[in-house]
This record gives C-alpha cells, sequence and structure tokens, in this order.
C-alpha cells in the first residue's frame, strides 16, 4: 500500500515550515502528522543532524510506519529512518547515534544531559523539530534543550507544529509566551475555513446521512438531573469562595475538560483557605461531568454500577463513624438521578412472578423477584437497521460486479467499540421471559438482548461481591474505617478508564435548579443508601443460593462477553475470509490515524460526532471515489450534539482570535538577535547582580551548580541555567543540588516530600547529607501560583501525631540538628536562594559530588532499612553515624544486636566502641 499524495493545502503547509522557522498551527483532522512526516522525510538524512521532541509512542510508530512505505518510492533514500533514543539506549550507543546524524526521536530530558555533557556535537546539529508545541511552556524541558540549542549553535532552525488552537488563547497573551520560549518569531494558521483548505475539501461532495435519533425519556431525565446537580454546586460554589466570576464558570464551560484546569488555576493560590467542603466541590465537579458523558456513550446497565460504585464509595460502612460525602449526593436532583438510572434497568416486583419466570431468571443467574427492564441504547437499533441497509447495497452492487468495500463503525472510546461488537454479534439472540400483563408497555417487555441480560447479571454478581466484602470487612476494622473504599475505587477505575479519550464537552442551555443548595435534601441520598444497602443484602442471598445450581450460566458474565457455543469440531465451518461486502469493522477513534487508507472503507458509520475524523473523511473521499456514503449518528438535543457543536464553535473561535493576535503580534529581540523570554533576563538579571555583588567584579564566570540528572524532570534545572548559571548533571548517590563541596541541597516537592516522609527514605537521605557534607539543606519548593502553606488552616492541630507532616518534620530536624530547611514558594524563588548561598563560595568539584557515598555500600539508598530500627540503633551508646552502617551491614536486626557476644561486636567496631554497647545492652537494670 502507498501513501496517498499530499493535497495541496497540506503541500502549501510543508513549503510553509521549509521556507522559515514558524510556529504552525493546524486544525484537528488535517492531516498534522502526514505533513510531519514529510517534514521528516526531507530531515531523514545523514548529512544532517535534526532532533524530533515531544513526539508520543504513536507518533513513533506512524512514522516508522510512514518510513517503511515511503521507501516503496523512487525518490527516497533506503538509509533514510527515524531514530529512537530512549530511557534503555545507553550513553555509548547514544553518542555512536549522535555522530551518525539523521532524524532521532529523542526524549527531552536524555537529550539536556546529552547536551550539557558534551555527548551531543552541538556544532553538527541541523535543528529541531517540535511535535505537539502546545504543551511547552517556559519550565518546560523541551524550553531548556532550545535555550542550550540555541546558544550552541545559531544556524539551528527550530520548526513547531500543533493542532490544538485553543490552548493558544488561555490564559493572559499565551501566544506570546510560546514563541518568545520556542525563539520563533512567525506564526502559520491553517483553520478548516481557511481558503486553500476549503477548495481542496469542497471540491468533491462527501455523501453524509445525518441521522438525529431522539433520546429516550429516561435519557432525558437524567441529562436534567445532572445538569440541575452541576448548576447548584456551581452557584454554591462561586458564591461560598467569593473567587469565581458567575458569567465565565457556568454549566455550559462545566461541560468541557478544561473547565477543571481554569477553576484550579484561579483557586489554586487561596487553596489553604478553602473549606473541605469547597475543595471536595471542585473534583465533584469533574465527577458530574464524566457522568453527563456516560448518559450517552454508556448503556443502562452499565451506567447504573458506575452509579452506585460511586455512591458505594461515598457511603461509611455500618456501625462507622459518617464520612465525608460528595455534596452533590445531597440534593434532590441525585435522588431523581439514581431512581431513573434503577427504574431503564430493572424494577422490583410488588407481587410473586410465576413460577415458570422465577425459574428462568434463576436459570439466567438473576434474582428471582425483579422484573428486567434493560432499556437498550437507542443508537444500537439504528445501528442495526443501517448495517441491514448497507448489506441490501453491497449484495446489489456485487451483482452487477461493482466494486464493494467493507462497513467501517467508528466510535468514540474502546470500552463503545465492544460494547457495539458484543450487541451486533448477539444481535438476534433474546432472552424471552413471561412478564404479567402489569409489568408490560410501550418501555418494558418480556423480550431482551442476550447481551443486556449477561450485563445485568454480571451487575448482580458485583452487588454482591460488593455487599459481601463490605459487611466481612465492618465487623473487623475499626470505627472510622471505610472497608470497601479501595475495591470500589478499583472498580471505579475499571469503569471509567476507557472513557480517557472523550473529546471536550460543550456548552448546555440553563436550566432551572431543583433545589436551593446543595446543602438541600439530605435525606434523600441516604435514604438511598439505606435502600441500596438493603437490597445488596438480599441479592447477595438470592445470588448465593443459585450459585450452586447455575454456575454455568454466571460464567464469564463481565461486561459485554457473550459465552460462545462453538466446539473444535465446528471451528473450521466458522472460520475463513469474508468478502469485503460483508465486512464489518469496529474501530475507535483513537485507535489508528490512518484507519481510512489502510481498510478503504465504502461506507462509513459515525457512531459517535467527532470533528476531527470528520475531516479526515474529507480528504479520504479527496484522494478516493471509493467512499459512497457516510452515516452521521447523534442524539437530537442532547449534550453529546452540544459538546460537538461547541467544540467546533471554541475551535473557530481560537482560530479567528489567533489571526487578530498575530495581526497585532510584536516579538523583541535580544542583544543575539533571537527570542528573548522576559522570565529568563529577570531570573539573569537577579542571579547576577547577587552574585557580583558578592565577588566584586564585572568580568565573572558563570557560577557551577551540579544536579543530579533525575533532577531534570522537574524545572529548577532549566531555570537555573535560564538565569546565567552553569549546570552540571552528574548521578548522585547524596542530595540533588552541589553548590559548593560543602553544601548539598536535596529537593523536595510537596507529594514527595509528604512520601518520602511516611516512608522513612528522607530521613536515610538526611543522614547521608550530614554525615557527608559540612551543610546540609532540605528544600520544600512549591508549584508556581500554588498556595504556598504546607497544611490548610483546618488540619492545623495543637497535638503531635506521628502521622502529621510537621511532628515529622519535627522530628526530623531533632534527629539531625545540621539539617536546615529552606522553604520556596516556586522555582523562580529557589534560583533567588541558590543565588544567595552561592555568595563568596568556590565552585563545586563535579568528580568528588559523584564520589560521594559510595564508599558506603547502598546501605543509605532508598530505605533499605527500617527507619526506626536504624533510630533505634542510632541511639546505643556507642553507635555513630559512621559505624552504624557496619552493624547494620553485619547483623540483620536489632535482637541479632543484643545477642551477639563482645567478640563478636569488637571484630566488627574497634575496642572502646563495643564495650560501650555491649555493656549498655547486658547492664543489669
Amino acid at each position: 500500500m502507498t501513501l496517498d499524495p499530499l493535497l495541496a493545502f497540506q503541500r502549501q503547509v510543508l513549503d510553509g515550515l521549509l521556507d522559515e522557522d514558524a510556529l504552525c498551527v493546524v486544525a484537528r483532522g488535517l492531516g498534522l502528522n502526514r505533513i510531519l512526516a514529510e517534514l521528516a522525510r526531507v530531515c531523514a538524512t545523514p548529512r544532517a543532524l535534526v532532533f524530533l521532541l515531544n513526539a508520543s509512542d504513536q507518533d513513533e510508530d506512524d512514522l516508522q510506519h510512514y518510513f517503511m512505505q515511503m521507501r516503496s518510492g523512487e525518490t527516497t533514500d533506503e538509509a533514510s529512518t527515524v531514530h529512537i533514543i530512549k530511557n534503555e539506549t545507553n550513553a555509548t550507543l547514544r553518542a555512536r547515534v549522535y555522530r551518525q546524524g539523521g532524524l532521532i526521536s529523542v526524549t527531552s530530558r536524555i537529550l539536556i544531559v546529552d547536551l550539557l555533557n558534551d555527548v551531543v556535537p552541538s556544532e553538527l546539529i541541523t535543528g529541531v523539530i517540535v511535535h505537539n508545541a502546545s504543551r511547552v511552556t517556559a519550565e518546560s524541558i523541551e524550553a531548556f534543550v532550545l535555550r542550550v540549542i540555541r546558544r550552541q549553535n545559531k544556524q539551528a532552525f527550530v520548526k513547531a507544529l500543533s493542532d490544538a488552537p485553543e490552548t493558544f488563547t488561555q490564559g493572559f497573551a499565551p501566544m506570546d509566551k510560546t514563541l518568545k520560549v520556542l525563539g520563533l518569531r512567525h506564526v502559520q494558521l491553517w483553520p478548516r475555513f481557511h481558503v486553500a483548505v476549503q477548495n481542496d475539501l469542497s471540491r468533491v461532495e462527501t455523501p453524509v446521512v445525518e441521522l438525529r435519533q431522539p433520546q429516550t425519556r429516561a435519557m432525558i431525565d437524567l441529562q436534567q438531573a445532572v445538569l440541575d446537580c452541576l448548576s447548584a454546586m456551581i452557584s454554591e460554589l462561586c458564591s461560598t469562595t467569593k473567587l469565581l466570576d458567575a458569567e465565565t464558570f457556568n454549566v455550559e464551560s462545566s461541560l468541557f475538560r478544561y473547565f477543571d484546569s481554569m477553576v484550579k488555576r484561579r483557586l489554586n493560590p487561596y487553596w489553604h483557605r478553602l473549606s473541605g467542603r469547597a475543595r471536595g466541590m471542585v473534583s465533584d465537579l469533574t465527577l458530574l461531568r464524566r457522568v453527563a458523558e456516560l448518559i450517552t456513550t454508556y448503556d443502562s446497565v452499565s451506567l447504573l454500577e458506575y452509579l452506585d460504585t460511586l455512591l458505594l464509595s461515598a457511603k461509611s460502612a455500618p456501625g462507622a463513624l459518617p464520612g465525608p460525602a460528595a455534596s452533590w449526593m445531597g440534593t434532590d436532583s441525585a435522588n431523581i438521578l439514581y431512581s431513573v438510572a434503577r427504574a431503564r434497568t430493572f424494577v422490583r416486583a410488588n407481587e410473586p412472578l410465576p413460577e415458570s419466570t422465577q425459574a428462568t431468571l434463576r436459570t439466567l443467574g438473576l434474582p428471582d423477584n425483579i422484573v428486567p427492564v434493560l432499556e437498550v441504547p437507542p443508537k444500537l437499533e439504528v445501528l442495526a437497521n443501517i448495517l441491514d441497509e448497507i448489506g441490501v447495497l453491497n449484495h446489489a452492487a456485487v451483482a452487477k460486479g461493482a466494486d464493494s468495500g467493507p462497513a467501517l463503525i467508528m466510535a468514540s472510546s474502546a470500552r463503545e467499540c465492544r460494547m457495539i461488537r458484543s450487541y451486533l454479534s448477539s444481535l438476534h439472540d433474546y432472552v424471552e421471559l413471561d412478564i404479567p400483563q402489569q409489568y408490560i408497555n410501550d418501555k418494558h417487555s418480556g423480550r431482551h438482548p442476550k447481551m443486556m441480560v449477561n450485563l445485568l447479571r454480571g451487575f448482580f454478581k458485583w452487588k454482591a461481591q460488593a455487599t459481601g466484602i463490605r459487611g466481612n470487612s465492618s465487623q473487623s476494622q475499626r470505627p472510622g474505617s471505610t472497608a470497601t473504599g479501595s475495591q470500589n475505587q478499583q472498580r471505579q477505575g475499571a469503569i471509567t478508564g476507557s472513557q480517557n479519550q472523550m473529546r471536550h464537552a460543550p456548552s448546555a442551555k440553563r436550566r432551572r435548579v431543583r433545589g436551593a443548595s446543595v446543602a438541600a435534601g439530605v435525606r434523600g441520598p441516604r435514604a438511598q443508601a439505606d435502600v441500596l444497602e438493603q437490597e445488596s443484602s438480599d441479592l447477595a442471598n438470592t445470588i448465593a443460593a443459585n450459585d450452586s445450581t447455575d454456575a454455568d450460566s454466571a460464567d464469564d458474565a463481565d461486561e459485554y462477553l457473550d459465552s460462545d457455543d462453538w466446539t473444535p469440531n465446528g471451528f473450521d465451518e466458522h472460520f475463513g475470509l469474508l468478502p469485503n461486502a460483508e465486512t464489518i469493522i469496529v474501530h475507535s477513534y483513537a485507535s489508528e490515524r490512518n484507519v481510512l487508507t489502510a481498510l478503504q472503507p465504502t461506507h462509513i458509520i459515525m457512531f459517535a460526532p467527532d470533528a476531527a475524523f470528520i475531516r479526515q473523511v474529507e480528504m479520504y473521499r479527496a484522494h478516493s471515489d471509493r467512499l459512497q456514503q457516510v452515516y452521521f449518528l447523534v442524539y437530537d438535543n442532547s449534550l453529546e450534539e452540544q459538546r460537538y457543536l461547541s467544540a467546533m464553535r471554541r475551535e473557530r473561535e481560537a482560530f479567528e482570535r489567533l489571526i487578530g493576535d498575530k495581526a497585532t503580534l510584536v516579538v523583541p529581540l535580544d542583544e543575539r538577535g533571537t527570542m528573548a523570554s522576559p522570565g529568563s533576563r529577570l531570573l539573569q538579571t537577579v542571579a547576577n547582580r547577587t552574585l557580583r555583588s558578592a565577588r566584586n567584579t564585572d568580568a565573572m564566570e558563570p557560577a557551577t551548580v551540579i544536579v543530579d540528572v533525575r533532577e531534570f524532570r522537574a524545572p529548577l534545572a532549566s531555570l537555573l541555567h535560564a538565569a546565567g548559571f552553569r549546570v552540571v548533571p552528574r548521578t548522585l548517590d547524596v542530595g540533588d543540588y552541589v553548590l559548593h563541596d560543602g553544601l548539598v541541597v536535596e529537593r523536595k516537592s510537596l507529594p514527595d516530600l509528604i512520601g518520602s516522609l511516611r516512608s522513612g527514605r528522607l530521613f536515610n537521605q538526611a543522614a547521608a547529607m550530614t554525615r557527608h557534607y559540612t551543610s546540609a539543606a532540605l528544600l520544600v519548593e512549591f508549584e508556581v501560583n500554588a498556595s504556598f502553606s504546607l497544611q490548610t488552616i483546618n488540619g492545623l492541630t495543637d497535638t503531635i501525631s506521628p502521622s502529621a507532616i510537621s511532628s515529622q518534620l519535627s522530628m526530623l530536624t531533632l534527629t539531625f540538628p545540621r539539617l536546615r530547611i529552606l522553604w520556596s514558594s516556586s522555582p523562580y524563588e529557589t534560583v533567588s536562594i541558590f543565588a544567595e548561598l552561592k555568595q563568596g563560595q568556590g565552585e563545586p568539584d563535579a568528580e568528588r559530588a559523584v564520589g560521594v557515598g559510595q564508599d558506603d555500600g547502598a546501605v543509605e539508598r532508598d530505605s533499605l532499612y527500617n527507619a526506626a530500627s536504624v533510630a533505634l540503633l542510632q541511639a546505643v551508646p556507642g553507635v555513630t553515624l559512621k559505624n552504624y552502617q557496619i552493624l547494620a551491614r553485619q547483623f540483620r536486626s536489632m535482637r541479632e544486636v543484643c545477642e551477639a557476644s563482645r567478640s563478636d561486636l569488637e571484630m566488627v567496631l574497634d575496642a572502646g566502641p563495643a564495650k560501650q554497647v555491649y555493656e549498655f545492652l547486658h547492664q543489669a537494670s
């Protein structure tokens, strides 16, 4: 299979990138990866050394696939390829690859270390291609790489590509900042409404059938309930915090994923002042948006299971103290949400069902006192009708001798693909139940798809297991603990994991709130929880009684997995190659980017709307006339439709704003003629002024800081380099930063500080630093624009607790009196602190810093020893910071030390310390 030629507008994009260094922003779906592949082909020659940054694993796989296809052409050199460097590639092999030249895709952390260590021949660097340029910020490693390359090789080009225009419109002058970080002055914008794009994609009309499927009444009620919960929570959050603007932070914007970052960015500086309820509401907004997405993408059983998981995870165990539940669960709208979700799945029988019906339910592995409703997603039924229509058209085309390719179904996620495959594979397989007449209406009948019955059986088995685990653990745990928390979180993660590929969410109309506050209706969810608990207990007893007789029917009751009746003897009857006219392929939008070119379908069914894929279909139609029909499915007047339309609107508005910003763009240059970042100039001015005042000279050599290579994941090393420090990367066993031969600094972010204190690793690190250096410091560094507070106001207490961070820090300073703690509000502040600590001091010796700690073996590394046992051993008279490691290597526990004879101790220690240890351990009380 050969690659399709570039369209005219794609050729213009490529020519623009080849003519000048620029930031190229292309609308999603217009073939940015195809343009990147052509640009990579030009650079993949041994006569050049070009680095590709920010490429994902899928990007690299696509490039290798493109190069394999390009080699079949006459214009591509057989030696042209893309070299991929990962963490497994050793330094010797990396140096050889750099010398060979070509296109190299490398992680930014590896490249910056090799650049600073002069492993990369900077004079041979031809240029850098930055993919996904919207992720590059002033604190990112990519900015560090570009700055170093610009200083070492001013002739190297920089080409940046992105297909996320919305990112360049968030915040103050985001495009200007990105250009300054990249060192670029030109911007190329290619929206869908560009004239060249319009001419190429509108030349051939794409046959589209839009099917607007009405939602069921239950789906409408669920959607309204979620929007009411969102509206109530946002109103209370705005009124209580006084930090959010109700005009900007509304229900419409809350349906987008960028809403989370907006809220957190606004509240982060004041996070320590917020109440626990307000912080919980911020996370609940994300959860509710997920629920809104699942109404149209999950089936009725899976949605009910997800909601019940949330309820179980928020509900306290029997006999335990009540824990903080999600605030939205206290609304009347939440009661509506749960009741409607259950009613569209099953209802309890008010009176005993017929014996035949109960026997059938038991045979299916279901409780015999329920009436299954099992509302099938309306789109699945429409999909079945579309496939019947395509089958008739394909058979007619085959009869006429015409070409007929496969039918391609595109879904939003891999989980939705499994649902579609399961439904189609059991399309004509139904389960008949004899239901009393009072339960039969237009929505409830006794005929259900086997897929839905299997899902319902799996749901009840899960509820029975969850009830059993919760009941057993509540008897063994003390009050205040939640027994099913981890189990429910794991189940919740399994349910929601496949939904990470959902697109941006869109605008919703304002709706009346059912209730003035999320605090209203507190009795509602508590009653729901009690009902759920009792119901789960009953179902557990029912299923436990049926397990002995109906074990076979409950096998493989997991989501969308049907038991097959095939036997080894009948395998050949089912196995074989299907003709294209009878082939149906189900793909997700994120599974493969060139699926249209690879499969060459004649019919495409878009089960969920996606703007990027629509443009891919337009380009496929422009290259080939095989496409006969496109079916576009969307729920009418739904959040799914609003998300799609709002995503299109946001992209268009983003490009319009970028076009306006480009017209008035003014980019300053520094004295070298390159882009100058205001942050870099400020850091360099502050650091130089501090160091110059200490050295009292204008001709000043750059100050040196030795940095552990693992610290290049953090922005501090980049900011130190931007401030004029000479950064020397080395693998350090003790500390993270060596400022001079007598001072070492261990940097900790807030999450790392908490984790290392709880594991005891920080005590070992502090012991190593104070043993090998005259001065040792623990740097606690907070994030940029984050709350500069270790604990919230409500978390401060007047008691000492071993689990409290403040108490653990106090124990650390008491144990190591020479250890100093430095508090920094951001990495920018840390640069100023380091500049002050370097005043009047010499430069560190890199070889000495690397050798520190290596003669101690691996005693102090990563908590190899129990921190409590080591602390107890160090408290024994005669044991010092120098000889305790010898004892730790010789004896595996304190018991062995106590049982050792005096002669055994003298073989390990000197006579004096051995006598002190022995007499202390064996003296009479």
